[in-house]
């Protein structure tokens, strides 16, 4: 009787969302139809959910156009079209639609190396290469044998015919291609003893990989995924499906399809510059178990013995999402003492005061909070993750914000990491010194605030703010910042353009193109790398292609220092005209009027079109604020 209770149960749940997911894509509501999508996904990991998915989002046209389309070429040795519904569903969980490119299986080298072939035809995003180790290297998986003469030869081979493979790609799309590296074999030909072998096949793959990863490295806009540590941790017994192997060139199984679906997805987002930027935290039964007001510091569960010791595994794998630039802030409804107290004397806490860049602790709504966090950190509240223990709460932020990311931890405090990492929200492409230093530059951000509060006025802000900008050329030292500006930042963006570090090497090559990076420095501090600007000079003008600044400094006159820059760049290149282009998004409202304020005339284009902006050297020359001051670092110029 119970389990027929608790099936019963666990079906209405999953119709529940099934429903609510339907009526949001019908009445165009794409915040909550993502919502949605998520806890089918998340709750109902299966082929019949992903098939619904789809089937749902086929019937609503109007919210397919919010959707971004984002188009992927499968390029593999097995049948990976059966893969297609769950990347489709997963996609739409992420506020994208997915269009595929296939093959038939085992074509990835023809597609390569035929310069006709529809790889290169195709507007695409993204392409990914999943070979199969037995497919690419029998003598290594299904033909292996200790006494082949071939062993001596195939690193050599492999790494000619990958390097060849590549470089044909290369040559001939500038599209990021992600590589699967290979899984362990399933078994082993000398058993126990191929271990203690160096010849023997468990040596022979990590070889392989590591000379896929030497490869790869070698090309740009080339990522590597790591299969194998996938298969690994999920078990080759639950990531294989030898029947469907047999049966249809298709070796996953179920669980693993949904596996490498959330994979795929972590590069997809972060191409498309949608990784998280800022963790909101619940305290009770999150940080540390129970509750601090009841409990007391000595009675909350935190230390060496479960479960206190999962809160603080929990922790620790906060603090490290912390170390490589994710900003931390508390949302909790609690006495304010009482959780300075923890903080302050618990010493089984890993996380300190000092590392929340924003800490709301009163009784007033979540809700409330989370708005005044996004505020105070000058970030869309879609660049919010929140993670509390509560349904309720979970509940309430998904109706009432439900551009926020949630994740409702699990039951078990064990488990707590898994679900924070599981999606890789936070994950991003490179990781630069900025990114490092982001909860130190929230702090610096933080402070020149309260200078502005403090002030009686604006000029009197920016004297007191005694700011220097320096110029720089875009070299390797900065490349991956000045790549990261392109695929992070939406709101004083004028035309939220992505491109990744390759595509900005091939600009630093040509002559044609003027690129630089703006960095600018207070009373309180450096504030790194907060601004890009490329323009290519084109029969006597300067065409302003990206034009961008941190959300750090916006409000400074920076943006004016920029353009005055460039105008006076422009001046020495015997430039006669600059013109900019205003692409609007729905999250760039700051940076549309940034030519309009600085003189320039509207050539083409609405208040809500895609605008074109020109001026006039010689006719208008944009000054340097008098509060800042700059210098140029290609000549060491003021």
């Amino acid at each position: 009787m119970r389990d027929s209770q608790a099936t019963y149960e666990f079906a209405t749940k999953e119709e529940q969302l099934r429903r609510a997911f339907a009526v949001h894509v019908q009445a165009n509501n794409r915040e909550h139809t993502i919502q949605y999508a998520r806890l089918l996904l998340d709750n109902f990991p299966s082929a019949k959910t992903y098939r619904y998915i789809g089937k749902v989002i086929s019937t609503g046209e109007v919210l397919r156009l919010s959707l971004r389309p984002f188009r992927v070429a499968l390029l593999s040795s097995f049948s990976i079209e059966f893969m297609q519904d769950a990347l489709f569903s997963m996609g739409v969980a992420n506020g994208f639609v997915i269009e595929f490119y296939l093959t038939g299986f085992d074509t990835f080298r023809q597609e390569i190396f035929d310069p006709n072939s529809g790889l290169y035809r195709q507007a695409l995003d993204l392409a990914i290469l999943a070979v199969e180790g037995e497919d690419w290297l029998p003598e290594i998986y299904c033909r292996y044998s200790p006494a082949s003469p071939k062993l001596g030869n195939i690193k050599d081979k492999f790494k000619g015919d990958l390097t060849s493979l590549m470089t044909s790609f290369r040559g001939k799309s500038s599209l990021p291609i992600l590589v699967h590296n290979f899984a362990q074999p399933s078994h082993y030909v000398l058993g126990i003893a191929d271990s203690s072998n160096q010849q023997g096949q468990e040596c022979l793959a990590r070889q392989m990989n590591e000379l896929l990863q030497e490869v790869c490295k070698q090309f740009s806009n080339c990522y590597v995924l790591n299969y194998d540590n996938l298969v690994s941790y999920a078990g080759q017994e639950q990531w294989y499906d030898r029947r469907m192997h047999h049966y249809a060139k298709f070796p996953l199984s179920q669980h693993a399809v949904g596996v490498l679906a959330r994979a795929y997805m972590k590069y997809s987002r972060a191409l498309l510059g949608l990784s998280k930027k800022c963790l909101v935290l619940d305290l009770d039964n999150t940080l540390w178990g129970g509750v601090i007001g009841e409990d007391g510091l000595e009675g909350i569960q935190l230390g060496s013995n479960y479960p206190g010791s999962a809160f603080v595994e929990f922790q620790q794998c906060i603090l490290g999402l912390h170390s490589k630039g994710v900003i931390l802030a508390i949302a909790s409804k609690n006495n304010p003492q009482d959780v300075e107290e923890v903080f302050a004397s618990h010493a089984s806490m890993v996380l300190r005061r000092a590392d929340f860049s924003a800490f709301e602790v009163h009784w007033n709504a979540k809700e409330e909070s989370l708005r005044r966090i996004a505020n105070k950190l000058n970030i869309g509240l879609d660049h919010i993750v929140f993670v509390d223990d509560n349904p309720a709460e979970c509940e309430h932020i998904r109706l009432v914000l439900p551009m926020v990311t949630v994740i409702q931890l699990p039951t078990n405090p064990e488990q707590y990491s898994k679900a924070l990492l599981k999606d890789g929200w936070f994950d991003t492409l490179s990781i630069s010194e900025e990114d490092i230093r982001r909860s130190a530059l929230y702090e610096q951000r933080a402070q020149a605030e309260a200078l502005r509060e403090t002030s009686n006025d604006l000029k009197g802000f920016y004297l007191d703010l005694d700011m220097t900008i320096h110029f720089s050329p875009v070299n390797a030292k900065n490349l991956s910042r000045a790549s990261q500006l392109t695929q992070k930042t939406n709101q004083f963006n004028a035309t939220t353009r992505r491109y990744s570090e390759s595509d900005v090497i091939g600009r630093v090559k040509d002559p044609a193109w003027f690129l630089s990076a703006v960095s600018v420095t207070d009373r309180f501090g450096d504030n790194g790398i907060v601004g890009l600007m490329m323009a290519y000079k084109n029969e006597g003008e300067f065409y302003i292609d990206t034009f961008l600044l941190s959300c750090r400094v916006i409000g400074r006159t920076v943006e004016t220092a920029m353009l005055a820059y460039l105008s006076r760049e422009a001046a020495t290149l015997g430039v006669n005209f600059i013109r900019g282009e205003i692409i609007p998004t729905p999250k760039n409202t700051p940076v549309r009027d940034l030519y309009e304020r600085h003189g320039f005339t509207r050539e083409i284009g609405g208040e809500n079109d895609i605008s074109i902006w020109r001026l006039e050297c010689e006719n208008a020359k944009i000054e340097f604020p008098l509060w800042i001051k700059h210098f140029d670092d290609k000549t060491n110029e003021q």
